[in-house]
């Protein structure tokens, strides 16, 4: 048994996020905070967004207020190093005063990382890991269109190196926006499958925070009222987009559920997850509900008391039986195999999880190569 199953050790953590503005129509607030900031705002968002109502509105406020606005709309699901180094470019060249990140956390990923891009000259490469970041990039404002990643409070984001068909993440203070506005309203014409998958992103964050080697008291009062609220309003938000409670819902649990990865972050799932990311373009909510429930039983052993009081705040009396059914009724009950992901690439994509060191660690069971591979199959 895991020692933050017991009593509790005084554990010693940090805690940090942006000044924070929540609430239906919240986004009316974006221009009053953006000038502040100067006189010039880039826009950072991908075609889908780009496309909607919202995002000319969010557009016409800015101009409204003063501000000279471009946009970079070109973002891809776990973008890619160059996508990055485009938009930083072309921010560059229109001297962002500010970056606006709107979207999903693809979008609000390229904003943090192209934001210490246009102050400092450094090579991608050179920031992945914990705390290889050169200092703070021009002031950011996180708008976000899906309730999953909660990265608008994050100090992290992951992109696709290509190279290595490997997704990584660059874990830095210096990635906190200074503005998150979370307004559920932005998500109202999310569609059910986006709305399903990012929700079982929320749900595996404050799963694996919960359960977390290093799990500490605050974070538990997060992960506990996310894994509520996400089975209290996905099946609703999702059978319903306009349902604007379960909407409201489920923009506080993801907020909850990123609030719990500057301190704990998450495990086995998300390292897992990441070579379908990096090599089968499995968008990341997708492969976090593909293998939440076989990790979960892989880590039974260690972490059953937790599981319990997981269990307990969504209504059931076993944790991966609640996951299960949550998944059944929303649609993600899906096998890899579904993803153009073929038999023989699992001993591969078992060796490739062993580099997520930076996530193994915090599991609660050890999890070696073995038994990555047995996962994968598992879950395939």
């Amino acid at each position: 048994m895991m020692n933050t199953m017991g009593a509790f050790d005084g554990r010693v953590f940090g805690f940090g996020m942006p000044r924070l503005v929540m609430g239906m129509g919240a986004r009316q607030q974006l221009a009053d905070h953006a000038k502040w900031f100067g006189s010039k705002a880039f826009v950072v968002s991908d075609p889908g967004v780009a496309a909607q109502p919202s995002f000319a509105e969010l557009r016409r406020s800015l101009e409204s207020a003063g501000l000279q606005v471009a946009t970079y709309t070109d973002v891809l699901p776990d973008p890619p190093l160059r996508i990055v180094q485009d938009c930083a470019r072309v921010a560059r060249a229109f001297g962002a005063d500010v970056m606006v990140g709107v979207g999903g956390g693809s979008a609000l990923d390229v904003a943090k990382i192209a934001a210490i891009l246009n102050r400092h000259d450094v090579p991608i490469e050179s920031m992945f890991g914990t705390d290889q970041t050169p200092g703070r990039g021009v002031p950011t404002i996180l708008l976000p269109t899906t309730a999953g990643t909660g990265s608008e409070v994050t100090p992290i984001a992951v992109l696709s190196d290509e190279d290595h068909e490997l997704k990584r993440g660059i874990v830095s203070d210096h990635l906190l926006a200074d503005y998150a506005i979370v307004d559920p309203e932005l998500c109202l014409t999310l569609p059910p499958a986006p709305t399903a998958y990012t929700g079982m992103d929320t749900l595996t964050h404050a799963i694996e925070a919960y359960t977390n080697k290093f799990a500490v008291p605050l974070i538990d009062a997060f992960a506990l009222e996310a894994a509520r609220l996400v089975a209290s309003c996905l099946a609703r938000a999702v059978h319903d987009g306009r349902d604007r409670e379960a909407r409201y819902g489920m923009a506080l649990a993801s907020l909850l559920g990123g609030l719990c990865l500057k301190s704990v972050n998450t495990a086995a799932v998300h390292a897992l997850a990441y070579p379908l990311g990096g090599r089968f373009h499995v968008p990341h909510g997708v492969a976090n509900s593909l293998l939440l429930p076989h990790v979960m039983r892989f880590n039974a052993p260690l972490a059953a008391d937790r599981y319990a009081v997981i269990a307990e705040a969504m209504g059931y009396e076993d944790c991966v039986e609640a996951v299960e059914s949550l998944s059944a009724d929303v649609g993600t009950d899906k096998r890899m195999r579904e993803f153009g992901v073929e038999q023989q690439h699992l001993p591969e994509m078992a060796k490739a999880a062993m580099e997520v060191q930076r996530l193994l660690k915090n599991n609660p069971r050890e999890v070696t190569e073995p038994d990555a591979l047995a996962i994968y199959e598992r879950a395939w």
